[in-house]
């Protein structure tokens, strides 16, 4: 039986960074990783480059959460995208951000990421434990962890094991179990920024189209759920984009899903059509639309679907036709059949009920000395690092509030 100060159960971002931020400290501190090697998150972050955070001030980072931003306040405000551009840049590995605002490492590299962290858990003592599975977790005095490895004992705990998906990379939905059986409430986790389906896909033949901050309408039934602006991607068998991605987490079989591809309202449509027809009634409709500025395959498709020949002129149109055009651009509905699954979608909506977790210390409210960090939880970023920036925030949270800390204050 080993005896530890602070145990790390999970050595993603969320645990790795509390682990050496409690070691600098001088807390005795373990990882227990049930993969072969911590990171494995961090590794295929930003397509292997590792997307570590975004550029932008805290206020506006917490606009990035959908409703769960308030949770994070104190934990980004007191470790910010800017504090950790400056751990890295300490430690001789320098970010730097791409005109979109994402922040990567300079060499583009998540694995120069990873070896810096081994490098410093080693520094500060911390203990990294790999092919380590937790298999249970019980409470008296202390916490008693029974493990493939044998038995773990400390006073603190920090719950950091991800969420359900890349399960690949030891993120499979074991912590919920754990935290379950400590009397913690899950709410049911789903993947999300995941690409979505819609049925009868009708843009197969318009793969690798997009448009750029669109407006996008998720319903549920006849209410609106949620509405935002983004750049969605056509690709040849679902809605992929930042737009449709960030969007994921409102989203559910059922639901519909429309799109403002013209950035104009129906009445606004019917009068630059009237206008257009009235000024320029022989030009071909396809004319008419491409004052809108949009792709050409796509105009093709959407005249197709309206049953307009494409060399119908304007002046033709009925208001039959016209109000079904403007409809199929500015307000039709899709209906979603479902979203990609956990080894495709980048991160998890659902987790730890955050109603059970102190937001200013990342504690359990109900049993002292349980603290949780990063994806576990019920909170899911928008795609651009924003995950991983909370997974650190709400990591080094944690440590700093451990009790042996306060106990040596």
């Amino acid at each position: 039986m080993k005896t530890y100060e602070y145990i790390v159960v999970g050595g993603g971002p969320a645990g790795i960074f509390s682990a050496i931020y409690a070691g600098n400290l001088g807390i005795k501190t373990a990882i227990l990783e049930k993969k072969n090697k911590i990171g494995k998150k961090i590794l295929i972050s930003g397509s292997g480059q590792c997307n570590i955070t975004h550029t932008g001030e805290v206020k506006e980072f917490l606009t990035k959460y959908g409703n769960h931003g308030k949770f994070l306040r104190t934990a980004i405000y007191k470790y910010s995208p800017k504090d950790l551009q400056k751990f890295f840049k300490d430690n001789g590995l320098e970010l730097l951000p791409r005109e979109d605002g994402k922040i990567f490492p300079k060499t583009k590299r998540s694995v120069d990421v990873v070896e810096l962290l081994y490098t410093l858990c080693k520094k500060f003592n911390v203990d990294i434990i790999e092919e380590c599975e937790v298999l249970t977790i019980k409470h008296k005095n202390n916490f008693t962890l029974n493990t493939t490895l044998g038995n773990f004992v400390s006073k603190n705990i920090l719950l950091s094991t991800g969420g359900v998906t890349y399960p690949q990379t030891g993120s499979d939905g074991q912590g919920y179990s754990l935290a379950k059986n400590l009397g913690h409430k899950i709410i049911k986790p789903k993947p999300c920024l995941t690409p979505v389906y819609i049925k009868d896909f009708p843009f197969t033949n318009l793969a690798g189209i997009s448009f750029k901050n669109i407006s996008i309408s998720i319903f549920d039934e006849t209410k609106k759920n949620n509405e935002s602006k983004g750049d969605i991607l056509f690709t040849h068998k679902n809605l992929s984009g930042p737009g449709i991605l960030d969007n994921s987490r409102y989203i559910k079989k059922g639901n519909k899903i429309s799109f403002n591809f013209i950035d104009t309202t129906l009445e606004q449509f019917k009068e630059n059509f009237i206008k257009y027809t009235n000024d320029h009634g022989k030009n071909l409709t396809k004319t008419f639309l491409n004052t809108y500025n949009l792709p050409e395959r796509f105009i093709k498709h959407i005249l197709f679907v309206a049953e307009i020949s494409e060399c119908l002129k304007i002046s033709s149109l009925n208001k039959k036709i016209r109000d079904n055009l403007g409809k199929l651009l500015i307000d039709y509905q899709y209906e979603i059949t479902k979203l990609d699954g956990i080894d495709v979608g980048m991160a998890t909506n659902g987790g730890i009920n955050l109603k059970e977790i102190d937001s200013k210390t990342m504690e359990s409210k109900l049993i002292k000395g349980l603290y949780f960090g990063g994806e576990i939880m019920d909170i899911d970023g928008d795609t651009g690092g924003y995950n991983i920036q909370a997974a650190i925030s709400t990591g080094i949270l944690a440590a700093r509030n451990i009790k042996i800390v306060n106990d040596r204050k």
